[in-house]
């Protein structure tokens, strides 16, 4: 669904009503691209007890709102725009690089963020589908339960949802992670993890969300 407001309202469960629009604000450093550097590839397990533990000492794993994104694209823009305008409005939000704890385990951090969170929203970008991490999180999202709000960035819907063949941008890029080989040329990602994310990418286009391009975003 298109709105034709440049600016939209976001509530949590603590009844928290935000209107968001972009901007070309700077922000920290992308964590994603760092982690990709690095080589590294995240491993999100089926439960966090840490996470879901109320009366855990380790408070810093409930949030309100989770912000799914491709740090490249839009982490200096959009998406630093929208975690200040959450805070500013008393909304707990993560925002990788900005609220990652040094000495623990970010992948953790990461999951534990996903699953206390009421509210995710998942900014699909030109280049989101390159990354795996974007992806992964996207599975996660979908399995908490929690809502999801997409915000359309310059990206259709239908690209979500046509990854099989063709020439979109998403269609390519999982095609990319699909054929990628490790150092002893064998698959990196195996087909049932791809066609995972495939599914994720689907189920994400038919949640009704905001396209940006809709009102000249």
């Amino acid at each position: 669904m298109a709105y034709t407001s440049p600016a939209f309202g976001v509530k949590t469960q603590n009844h928290h009503e935000i209107e968001l629009e972009s901007d070309n604000q700077d922000s920290p450093l992308d964590f994603n691209r760092q982690a990709s550097a690095s080589g590294a590839s995240p491993s999100f397990s089926a439960s966090t007890s840490t996470a879901a533990d109320p009366n855990s000492s380790s408070n810093y794993y409930s949030y309100d709102v989770f912000i799914n994104h491709r740090g490249p694209d839009i982490k200096k823009t959009f998406a630093s725009h929208l975690y200040r305008r959450l805070l500013l409005h008393g909304v707990r939000a993560f925002l990788d690089k900005q609220e990652l704890q040094e000495g623990d385990n970010f992948t953790s951090q990461i999951e534990g963020a996903i699953r206390t969170a009421s509210i995710h929203v998942a900014i699909f970008s030109p280049r989101y589908a390159e990354s795996y991490w974007c992806l992964n999180e996207l599975l996660l999202m979908l399995e908490s339960g929690a809502a999801i709000i997409p915000v359309f960035y310059h990206v259709k819907p239908s690209q979500l949802r046509w990854t099989q063949g063709g020439n979109s941008l998403y269609a390519q890029a999982l095609l990319e992670l699909e054929t990628k080989k490790t150092h002893e040329n064998k698959p990196r990602y195996d087909s049932g993890t791809v066609e995972n994310w495939r599914n994720a990418l689907s189920r994400a286009a038919g949640i009704s969300g905001f396209e940006l391009d809709a009102y000249g975003g």
